[in-house]
């Protein structure tokens, strides 16, 4: 975890490049950019700040409410607090690696930024950006909705199984409207969320499952047995650790 966070935080630092290896769409990125894409370019900067909050936002259920909030100022256990704080964490680390060494490597140029070279050919006023692919804001925030999710499914947080549903709904709400709000605000292309969208949740959802919750605790049998030569009895221990 320390590793993925020193990774991704090294990459962040670094400038991305400014002239892309790849431009335009794929499949049916360019038919849902016409259908989806908003024509004033001041409601697209309203529409790109709207989808920014839930990005922002992301950490606070995962890693501020249910383990500080809940786990250790409602019920006291610290435990609890310090293990869904370590996994939150963990996924997030690895969401955000991935999303800046996808973004490296591919070099896709956000649309906006295409369509500003094609409407001013010098780039003059250009925001040159080639961080498209796939969509961090997205990923990060599926992510988010994975922890949620898996949480609320293992543990019960919020003390009922309607609650718990709530908060596992309202990450995935936040996740959508971030979504929806890159395609809109033509920050991204549909492939560019849909690959975020997949990758943030598998990895919100999968690392506490896989990881954590998914190992199962076997039952230790110790039994006494006669050994083989009937000369004495040993002790057998059995099960899963």
């Amino acid at each position: 975890m320390l590793a993925t966070g020193a990774g991704t935080g090294a990459l962040a630092l670094r400038t991305p490049p400014t002239e892309p290896r790849w431009r335009g769409g794929i499949l049916f990125d360019d038919s849902v950019r016409r259908t989806v894409r908003l024509e004033s370019p001041t409601a697209r900067q309203r529409l790109r700040t709207v989808g920014d909050w839930p990005y922002y936002l992301s950490p606070a259920l995962p890693l501020v409410v249910d383990p500080l909030i809940v786990s250790l100022l409602g019920r006291g256990d610290a435990k609890s607090a310090a293990n869904l704080e370590l996994m939150g964490l963990e996924a997030f680390s690895y969401a955000g690696l991935l999303s800046f060494v996808s973004t490296r490597i591919s070099v896709r140029e956000r649309p906006d930024t295409t369509e500003c070279r094609r409407l001013h050919p010098d780039a003059a006023n250009c925001e040159l950006d080639t961080e498209a692919f796939w969509s961090g804001h997205t990923s990060i925030v599926a992510a988010s909705a994975g922890l949620v999710c898996a949480n609320h499914r293992y543990l019960p947080l919020w003390g009922s199984p309607l609650a718990d549903a709530s908060a596992c709904a309202l990450a995935g709400t936040g996740a959508l409207v971030t979504a929806v709000s890159r395609l809109m605000a033509d920050r991204h292309y549909a492939t560019d969320v849909l690959v975020g969208m997949g990758v943030g949740f598998a990895f919100g959802y999968g690392v506490p499952v896989v990881l954590h919750y998914g190992r199962r605790k076997g039952d230790v049998r110790v039994s006494f047995q006669p050994d083989a030569l009937g000369a004495g009895a040993v002790v057998s221990v059995a099960g899963l650790f």
